[in-house]
């Protein structure tokens, strides 16, 4: 199942590299050479953009034949950039080979035995695994279902229980300015969506026009049960005219988000994502809160606490499978997910789950398929971090090579398509490029985007049906190269071989 497929290059790329030695590479025939000569001449031709060419832009890039894996195009293949978001590549068939496709992540109740009366004569504990699925409605089922039981009193608090990972809930890796930004949650064992992207570790703030101009705006938070742990200082008026202006952002270590801006009158009602503090304690908040609304009486308030012996299981969620999970992952380039994945895979260690377990074995995962790591270095899993890097030589040979997993399929179904609608769930990230061009409905890749990188990395089939894999990554200080990504993709897509 995992069968080595090397991937064959120019012999003076390997002797510059010396990086493809272990895998002793072919050597690539002649008349392969000269059918691929046509095209290599047009990526040639692309790839001579004054995007790629620009002082101040590095851009490495390498197109190879789907099938056999032999070099087609190489620029730069071996020089360590920024990935960016493609780095959930090596995530996701990580989590695919370790947890498999079938992998679901637990959420658990554990509370002493209930006494005379329903009473409950202690702490109720939330135990978290990292499912990122988890949303009120799923702790209003666990608060019907304690009334069901019986229960009528919780004589102690609700705690989180947050130790299947580690405390660092804030990659460190990660800037600062990020922390109140969605795309930047903090990650924890024990966690909350507010939606059905499942952004965990964030609420939503909803926001309308008041009732005259001068007047505060209207705010909601998503999830209901969330408005008692959160702060919200609504500094945002509603304006006569003009267009909504609003930014949400939250306090360093604080639960205090702050609305400002303006609403116009007449407008549409809009909505923010922003990070919480402490996501386990959010949880275990809005349980308490569907408790008492259910009608069962909490003696204490909410904290953080490991179950202790003599407790007993009360219920268990369990998450969709990680197979279902990959669409909203890659398709939206969920970071959450992707951390959630790394902290799961860390805890095959025997230690909670944390960032330098899980990532290593991401490395030892890209290792399996015979692909060289050095210049390799991970320290998240989504490719958030600045610090990440990779090379294009080692991307192209990660999804050359999973094609042979038997869970490839469902790999393969969760990127991204370019110009694919319906948006979302099928086009995801890549649904508004390359559209009404051959790469429409065709181009499968994950896309990554920082400040000065754009990516793009996966599969493409020719218009005479010839697959092609390919990977690109571009750091700039000037203008982004994406326009050349996307020529790329095309050019790729509608490519008929001379004789085919």
């Amino acid at each position: 199942m995992n069968r080595r497929v090397v991937l064959i290059l120019p012999t003076v790329v390997l002797a510059l590299s010396g990086l493809l030695a272990p895998l002793a590479p072919l050597t690539l025939p002649a008349a392969a050479a000269s059918v691929d000569d046509p095209v290599k001449a047009q990526i040639t031709a692309v790839m001579a953009d004054p995007l790629v060419t620009a002082s101040g832009t590095t851009v490495s890039t390498i197109v190879a034949d789907g099938v056999d894996g032999h070099g087609i195009y190489l620029r730069n293949p071996t020089v360590a950039l920024v990935p960016a978001s493609t780095t959930k590549l090596f995530t996701a068939a990580a989590g695919l080979h370790y947890l498999g496709s079938g992998y679901r992540w637990k959420t658990e109740t554990w509370t002493w035995p209930m006494r005379a009366g329903g009473v409950v004569p202690g702490n109720l504990y939330l135990k978290g695994y990292g499912d990122p699925t988890l949303m009120e409605r799923d702790l209003a089922a666990v608060a019907a279902s304690y009334k069901a039981k019986g229960v009528t009193r919780i004589a102690g608090s609700v705690m989180a229980d947050t130790s299947f990972f580690d405390n660092v809930r804030y990659n460190p890796g990660w800037s600062t300015s990020y922390a109140s930004s969605y795309y930047a949650a903090q990650v924890s064992a024990l966690t909350l969506s507010p939606d059905t992207d499942y952004d965990a570790g964030t609420v939503v703030i909803g926001y309308s026009p008041g009732a005259t101009t001068g007047s505060r705006a209207r705010v909601s938070v998503t999830p209901a049960s969330a408005a008692s742990y959160v702060r919200l200082v609504n500094n945002a008026t509603t304006s006569s005219t003009g267009s909504s202006s609003v930014t949400v952002t939250r306090s360093s270590g604080s639960n205090t988000i702050t609305l400002s801006g303006t609403v116009p009158r007449g407008a549409a009602s809009g909505k923010r994502w922003v990070t919480v503090n402490d996501p386990g304690q959010l949880a275990a908040t809005v349980l308490r809160a569907q408790l008492v609304k259910a009608g069962i009486r909490v003696d204490g308030g909410v904290g953080t606490l490991s179950k202790t012996a003599g407790t007993v299981l009360y219920t268990t969620r369990s998450s969709m499978t990680l197979g279902q999970l990959l669409v909203p992952f890659l398709k939206l380039s969920n970071n959450g997910h992707a951390e959630v994945i790394t902290k799961t895979l860390g805890t095959r260690a025997g230690r909670a789950g944390n960032w330098a377990d899980g990532t290593a074995l991401i490395k030892a995962n890209t290792a399996r398929y015979g692909i060289v790591t050095t210049g390799m270095n991970l320290v998240d899993g989504s490719g958030l971090s600045r610090s990440d890097r990779l090379t294009t030589l080692q991307m192209v040979q990660l999804v050359h090579r999973v094609q042979t997993e038997s869970w490839f399929p469902t790999f393969k179904a969760a990127l991204p398509v370019a110009g694919a609608d319906p948006v979302r769930w099928t086009g995801g990230t890549l649904a508004s490029r390359m559209r009404g061009t051959r790469a429409t409905n065709n181009l499968r890749a994950k896309n990554g985007d920082l400040t000065g990188v754009t990516s793009l990395a996966g599969y493409v089939t020719g218009a005479d049906g010839r697959p092609y894999v390919f990977a690109t990554i571009s750091s700039y200080s000037r203008s982004s190269p994406r326009p050349v990504e996307d020529r790329l993709g095309v050019l790729l897509a509608g490519w008929r071989s001379p004789g085919r």
